[in-house]
């Protein structure tokens, strides 16, 4: 994706996550007839949970680039491979596994810091003003 529509990513990463809050809020009873330490911890909860999701999404995607789940789905493939009929295909090597994988790493995935990231200090704001507010 160019860097010209760059936004998208950020645009529809933010919707979902303020779909998610949203959602949060309404599960909880979210209304005009809580007090406000009540409204301020629920919007603390709605706000955090979606960013550290999406910010944790990033932070595994960042570990899978590094080869961190290599050998686990090294092994998951070849066994399914091995107890499955019909699914043999080539035999692959790990160190082959390996090479394939580094040449087909994610890039572009830093939205998900910048949009978890910020979630995630407006819940923290909230936070602050819920304790503020004797919460």
């Amino acid at each position: 994706m160019s860097s010209g529509r760059a936004w998208v990513k950020y645009a529809v990463t933010a919707a979902i996550c303020a779909l998610w809050g949203a959602l949060i809020l309404r599960a909880n009873g979210y209304g005009a007839a809580l007090p406000v330490t009540e409204k301020y911890r629920l919007l603390c909860d709605a706000l955090t949970v979606p960013g550290l999701m999406v910010f944790l999404v990033g932070v595994l995607t960042a570990l899978a680039n590094e080869g961190s789940f290599n050998a686990i789905s090294y092994a998951v493939r070849y066994a399914v491979r091995r107890l499955i009929p019909g699914t043999g295909g080539q035999k692959e090597t790990y160190a082959d596994y390996v090479e394939r994988r580094r040449e087909k790493r994610v890039r572009g995935y830093g939205f998900l810091f910048h949009v978890g990231g910020a979630f995630f200090a407006a819940g923290i704001v909230f936070l602050i003003l819920f304790v503020r507010a004797g919460g």
